[in-house]
């Protein structure tokens, strides 16, 4: 009788395990969803999206648009900067549960390169520091295609096929690799330039 009831209750014990060993894996496997999805988004539009939004610039500045379709279109690269930035801000939590990771430098440089849409951009052009001339178009065009050919660059690095397979502690090196990579070539370019004394890269 004793043997039968320790079989019960070792049978008991076994099924609990069970359900709570699965339960687990459930809420494992849906945090790791949830990441990847995090992930993707802010990928996705800080950089795929910027990309998309700096070319409808340079199209706007190119066919000699009015200053306000150019503004609105700068306005929607701001926002996907934005976006992006926020999305690592939101994603610190789960890299800080890898290897004590950080998403400092990702989210801080999507903030850089929003305050410089929008700041140096868009209200030199609002305050009217910079005209819409065919020579300060130009430069716009110029300067522009320095930051989607650098977003480029970093899409082609870290894209999400690579990220997935990826651990927290590898994008926060990769990301501090490519910027500075970046920041480098690109020593007489304003954004950068603050970039290497801020970052120390």
């Amino acid at each position: 009788m004793k043997k039968n009831i320790a079989i019960i209750i070792l049978m008991v014990g076994l099924v609990i395990s069970m359900y709570y060993n699965y339960q687990s894996k459930a809420y494992k496997d849906n945090q790791e969803v949830e990441y990847t999805v995090k992930l993707n988004h802010g990928t996705q539009m800080g950089i795929k999206e910027s990309i998309f939004n700096l070319d409808n610039v340079i199209k706007s500045l190119e066919d000699g648009s009015s200053k306000e379709t150019v503004i609105h279109a700068l306005g929607n690269v701001a926002v996907s900067l934005k976006v992006g930035e926020e999305s690592f801000v939101f994603l610190k939590s789960d890299f800080r549960e890898d290897q004590l990771s950080s998403t400092y430098l990702i989210y801080n440089v999507f903030r850089d390169m929003y305050t410089h849409i929008r700041v140096e951009i868009i209200g030199e052009i609002l305050s009217n520091k910079v005209s819409l001339e065919k020579e300060s178009r130009n430069q716009l065009i110029k300067d522009i295609g320095v930051l989607k050919q650098d977003l480029e660059y970093i899409d082609s690095q870290f894209n999400e096929d690579i990220l997935k397979e990826q651990s927290p502690k590898w994008i926060e090196n990769r990301w501090k690799e490519l910027i500075g990579e970046i920041v480098n070539r690109n020593t007489d370019y304003k954004l950068y330039e603050r970039m290497k004394t801020k970052y120390n890269l």
